[in-house]
């Protein structure tokens, strides 16, 4: 399928401004997807993971130059859902409120996205989580919620870029501004791990972990997403 140049590609998708659309969304999803959609108790949970799961196998056709049925998903040894025709093709999802965020890109990736919540109670989580460097980056910044946040998507983000689970290791992973070296199986063994936060909105705060330095922030940008002409003219 060709060489592509190093690149993250971002798409920030707004739920409620699909969900009159489910029906045809429906259409791109496999009768196994279909099925895990049915299983969420919840009809917004459901509808999010239609919505996301046809967008990215949208996006992932678009990028392929391929027909959205060719489009489909296995799962590695970590358990981290791969696209088998083109393994140099890497993709994360995450979800917070009423907003989506995809990441494309041609290296291992997370991404995650949370609302900042101002009746969250995160005093019993702040030790758990973070080192007595990033705690005291949090309780002497001017906008501690938010650096709080910051921090918790930064971490995550490089939990689902290398493939493991939230443990107790999260609290070894540092995430301030600048270079940390730490023991390389704290990160899988990858040699590089970068990480960049960014505001979605004034009310959501995001992270992207990557695992190269081939791909500099010019290479790290927002897409317009198919508009639903686009996604019922696909069908």
């Amino acid at each position: 399928m060709g060489n592509k140049q190093p690149e993250i590609k971002l798409f920030k998708i707004e739920l409620s401004q699909y969900s009159n659309i489910i029906d045809v969304l429906l259409k791109y999803l496999s009768p196994q997807e279909v099925l895990r959609a049915k299983r969420y108790h919840q009809l917004r949970d459901s509808n999010r993971f239609i919505i996301c799961r046809s967008f990215l196998k949208i996006l992932i056709a678009q990028q392929n130059k391929i027909d959205v049925s060719q489009v489909y998903f296995e799962k590695g040894d970590n358990h981290k859902p791969y696209f088998p025709l083109d393994k140099t093709l890497f993709f994360n999802v995450s979800h917070a409120g009423d907003f989506a965020i995809i990441a494309i890109g041609n290296c291992e990736l997370g991404i995650d996205i949370e609302k900042v919540d101002d009746h969250f109670n995160y005093s019993e989580i702040i030790p758990v989580v973070f080192s007595a460097i990033e705690i005291e980056a949090i309780h002497s910044s001017e906008q501690s919620r938010p650096m709080f946040y910051k921090f918790w998507t930064r971490k995550e983000a490089i939990v689902k870029a290398i493939g493991t689970g939230i443990d107790e290791g999260l609290i070894r992973l540092p995430v301030t501004d600048g270079f940390h070296n730490i023991s390389s199986f704290l990160v899988c063994n990858f040699k590089n791990v970068r990480v960049t936060s960014f505001e979605l909105n004034e009310n959501h705060i995001g992270s992207l972990a990557i695992t190269t330095n081939d791909i500099n922030n010019d290479s790290i940008a927002f897409y317009p997403n198919p508009t639903i002409e686009e996604i019922i003219g696909l069908i």
